[in-house]
Formats: structure tokens, C-alpha cells, sequence
């Protein structure tokens, strides 16, 4: 019986003690739709660069390496890659204001890794085609890491 008991008690706390699973802020390709309707495009390095003067967050929708299908590159984001390489950023979602956003991996949850909840700052036209495509997205809410660089 003790046993028993033990067991059931040991079980009851690691469900207690797991983080629930995430995939905020691993790695994802941003993307963009596709004019022959079929899977999305990789968005490239070139594009990207050639906005990054305008200090904007990028917002990609449709992200299959994405739990929520939102890859987000704010407007901070480092990268090394080539012009003609795709352009990447982090696995995000749409939030609360006010609410957490944990990482995958709780080492990123601190500094300029760090994630929280945000308004994006995205152009007008952006944020009216995303609520236009997606009806679910009313507010620039989302799971960012901070415009300060985590100072």
C-alpha cells in the first residue's frame, strides 16, 4: 500500500513540475503567401534588409515550424546570413497584454532573448491585411522580444 502510495504521489508531482510544451522562440524561416495558392514562400534575407531601415517588426503567417503558425523578427534581430539566404526570426504567438511568454528553452528567457508581450510595430497596412485574412488577429499583440535589445 505504501508503495502505492508513493507511486500515485511521485506521478502527481511531475506532472506538477513539467513545463507545459512550447515553441516560442526556436528558430522558423519567415514566409509569405504564395500567388499560385500552393505552400508559402520563403521570404529572403535581401527583402528583409532592405525594410530593416524603417525599424519595423516583421510578421509572418503561415510558418509550418510554428505551433501557432506565427514567425515574428523584431526589429533588433541579428542575422549572418546570406542576401539570397531565407530570412529567419522566432516562433511566436498572439498574447494578452500582460500575459507571459516562455520559451522553449528557459535559458532564453532572460536578456535580449527574452520574450514578452508586446504590440509589434507593424505598418497600418500590415495590420489591416492581417485582420482582413485572419479575423482572429484584431490587436499587434504578440509573444516579441523586447524593442530595448533586453536592457
Amino acid at each position: 500500500m505504501k508503495r502505492m502510495l508513493f507511486a500515485a504521489a511521485s506521478l502527481a508531482l511531475s506532472f506538477v513540475a513539467c513545463k507545459p510544451a512550447t515553441d516560442l522562440n526556436t528558430t522558423c524561416t519567415l514566409v509569405k503567401r504564395n500567388p499560385d495558392g500552393g505552400s508559402p514562400l520563403a521570404i529572403l534575407e535581401r527583402d528583409v534588409r532592405n525594410m530593416s531601415g524603417q525599424n519595423k517588426d516583421f510578421i509572418a503567417v503561415g510558418s509550418v515550424q510554428c505551433e501557432d503558425l506565427i514567425c515574428v523578427r523584431d526589429a533588433n534581430f541579428q542575422s549572418d546570413a546570406g542576401l539570397d539566404d531565407p530570412a529567419t526570426g522566432y516562433c511566436s504567438r498572439q498574447c494578452a497584454q500582460g500575459s507571459s511568454c516562455p520559451s522553449y528553452d528557459e535559458k532564453l528567457d532572460k536578456g535580449a532573448t527574452a520574450l514578452s508581450c508586446r504590440p509589434l510595430l507593424l505598418s497600418a497596412e500590415t495590420l489591416a491585411a492581417l485582420s482582413d485574412e485572419f479575423p482572429g488577429v484584431r490587436d499587434p499583440y504578440f509573444c516579441a522580444r523586447s524593442t530595448d535589445g533586453g536592457m
